[in-house]
This record gives C-alpha cells, sequence and structure tokens, in this order.
C-alpha cells in the first residue's frame, strides 16, 4: 500500500508539474482527476469493507492421507448496486509444524452475489490441517488503492491414517486377566461373586460357597453359581507427548501406530484403554476400545491431542486418575510414534 501512495503521489507531483509549465485542457483535468481520486476511493472503500465477507463453510471435516483435500472459501457480497474486487490469502498447513502455505486468490463479486474459491492440497501426514483466512484486501473501483478487512476465519481437516494389523502377541496373563468393569463376558466364565455366569448341577470339585441353596431346595438337587468374567480394559495405552519432543511426521507415526495397535487388539478381542493428558482441562482422557469401531473414534479424538508441557502436573493427574486400577499391560506410545513397554523399544509386542 504505500508503494502505490507513493506512485500516487509521484504521478500527482508530476501532474501539477506539467500544469504549471503547459497551459493544456488536457492536463488540467487529469490534475484534477489526481487530486479527487485519492479521497474519493477512500470514501468508496469504507462504504464497501462492510458489505464483504468470506467463511470456510466448504472445508471438509476430515480426510485420509496420502489423499487430496478439496476445500472451498466463499467470498460474499451483500451489497445490491456494485461488483467488489477482492483479494484473498488461504493459509494452511499441519497444527503441529510450523510451515505454512499460502494461496492468493483475486477476484471480484457481483451485486449480491458469491464466490467458491476452490484449493486442492496433498495430504502426506495424518494430523489435523489447519485451513485460515485472516484478512480480505477490498479494492476501489480502478483497483489502485486497497483496504484490509480482518476476517480471522479458522476450520480445520482431520487426516485419518492408513492402518495395518501389526504383529502382537496376546499371552495367556492377559487372556485372562480380571479387571473391574460393568460389563461381563456371556462367553466364559471368571472368578468375580458380583456376577452369575451361569447355573448348574453339582460337581464333586465344586465349593459348597457356590452352591445356590434356594435354587437347590426348589430343584430338589444342588445347583452351583458360576461366577462372571467381568470385560474391563486388559492393556493400557498410554500417549506421552511433550512440548518441543514432537514434529508433525513424529504426530502421524503416532497416530498411525496407535491405530495399527488398536485395531490389532480389537481383533483379537482384548478390550483395552487409551488415555492421554489434556492439559487444557487438565485431565486424563480415557477411552475404552473393544472393536474396531470405538478404535476408529478413539483415532478421532487423538487427533486433537496437544503436546504436554508440565510434565509434573500430568504425571500426578496420571497417578491420581489410575490409583488401584490395574492393567495386565501398559504400552507407551510417545511423540516419535515409537511403541514401549517395560522401559524397551520391543521388535515384537507381547502383552
Amino acid at each position: 500500500m504505500i508503494k502505490r501512495l507513493a506512485g500516487y503521489l509521484v504521478l500527482l507531483l508530476a501532474a501539477a508539474y506539467l500544469y504549471f509549465m503547459y497551459n493544456e485542457t488536457v492536463i488540467s483535468g487529469i490534475l484534477v482527476f489526481l487530486i479527487l481520486y485519492l479521497p474519493a476511493s477512500a470514501l468508496y472503500l469504507i462504504l464497501i469493507q462492510g458489505k464483504i465477507d468470506a467463511d470456510l463453510g466448504r472445508v471438509p471435516a476430515m480426510g485420509e492421507a496420502e489423499k487430496k483435500i478439496r476445500a472451498g472459501a466463499v467470498v460474499r457480497n451483500r451489497a445490491r448496486m456494485m461488483s467488489i474486487r477482492y483479494e484473498v490469502f488461504l493459509t494452511l498447513g499441519n497444527i503441529h509444524d510450523k510451515k505454512r502455505k499460502k494461496r492468493k486468490y483475486a477476484g471480484s463479486v457481483p451485486a449480491g452475489g458469491e464466490e467458491t474459491l476452490w484449493c486442492e492440497f496433498e495430504t502426506g501426514r495424518c494430523g489435523s490441517i489447519e485451513v485460515r483466512i485472516d484478512t480480505i484486501r477490498v479494492y476501489d473501483f480502478l483497483g489502485i488503492f486497497f483496504l484490509r478487512k480482518k476476517v480471522k476465519k479458522r476450520a480445520s481437516v482431520k487426516i485419518l491414517p492408513q492402518f495395518s494389523l501389526m504383529p502382537v502377541e496376546i499371552t495367556r496373563k492377559t487372556r485372562e486377566f480380571q479387571a473391574e468393569a460393568e460389563e461381563y463376558s456371556g462367553e466364559k466364565r471368571g472368578d468375580d461373586p458380583s456376577e452369575i455366569y451361569q447355573i448348574r448341577e453339582y460337581r464333586v470339585m465344586d465349593s459348597l460357597k457356590d452352591i445356590h441353596w434356594k435354587l437347590s431346595v426348589k430343584e430338589e438337587e444342588l445347583m452351583v453359581k458360576e461366577r462372571g468374567f467381568p470385560l474391563g480394559c486388559t492393556v493400557l495405552i498410554w500417549f506421552d507427548v511433550r512440548a518441543g519432543k514432537v514434529s508433525a511426521e513424529g504426530f502421524s507415526k503416532m497416530v498411525e501406530r496407535a491405530a495399527s495397535l488398536s485395531v490389532t487388539l480389537a481383533e483379537e478381542k482384548c478390550i483395552h484403554m487409551a488415555a492421554w493428558y489434556e492439559e487444557k482441562n487438565e485431565r486424563i482422557v480415557k477411552w475404552r476400545v473393544r472393536d474396531e469401531e470405538s478404535a476408529c473414534s478413539m483415532i478421532w479424538r487423538l487427533l486433537d491431542l496437544e503436546p504436554c508441557r508440565d510434565i509434573k502436573k500430568r504425571d500426578a493427574c496420571y497417578e491420581d486418575t489410575f490409583k488401584g486400577q490395574e492393567f495386565s499391560s501398559i504400552v507407551i506410545i510417545d511423540g516419535a510414534g515409537k511403541i514401549w513397554k517395560d522401559g524397551e523399544a520391543p521388535e515384537l509386542l507381547r502383552l
């Protein structure tokens, strides 16, 4: 804008010089036009800047890694009598990457109309892509001077990972591990006295404590209660994502590993829990996963994970949340996408 004003002043001074050097009607007209143009342009821009607006209502909520995303920004003109020239800068980039791409769009919106600016971009990594419009440049009738109008519109596209089943060995310890839960198995018995799996006839090796006396009197033979097997979370997947130690590439690997591991455990009928620290609310987010659908829901929520800055507060919140709760195995996935168990990064994960 400064360069445009400087150019305008040079033209104005040149026209004034020519006016005093040559007594020509054409030069006089040019000088009058240049003198009146700046205030007329300023008045025009002030009147129309409130008539134009932009939003990101045509940005998809989700996409898939390694595929193109098509997002649209809509520019609207609410003026009834005139078209408006504009210039929009669309900024987009991964929220965990400092680099941002800028796309410039220029055009003219007719009176009472709108124009959609389409943008296609690659999604090499999974995560959240932020699409942003901060300002619109509104130009005058000749497209020389402009005013910046603040818009500050933001939208995010969650890029889901491509994942596959990974080699995991589920040991007998995990298969038979009983964790507290409100849901019980209908396929196998356990040792929880608060829930009855089934009632059957008495056998020689059965404990007298398990005899259902009321039903035994009714049936006139000894009947035994088999205890229920609680379907609790036997494995904990903990996400250790720290500020300054996570990149866009590392976050993408973390989400991909988490998706592959969670879906694999779900396929193996291993109910597990995913958990991470939500610093803005100072709480631990816990997500119970028992099938592929709940695994996908967990990954969708995981994409909003922000790196933790206060590790001491996070660890204290972790201890308070899981106090008295036991798991057969605890798996840690860090911000670089590495999987840890018992302080080591195993080639084959045994749970």
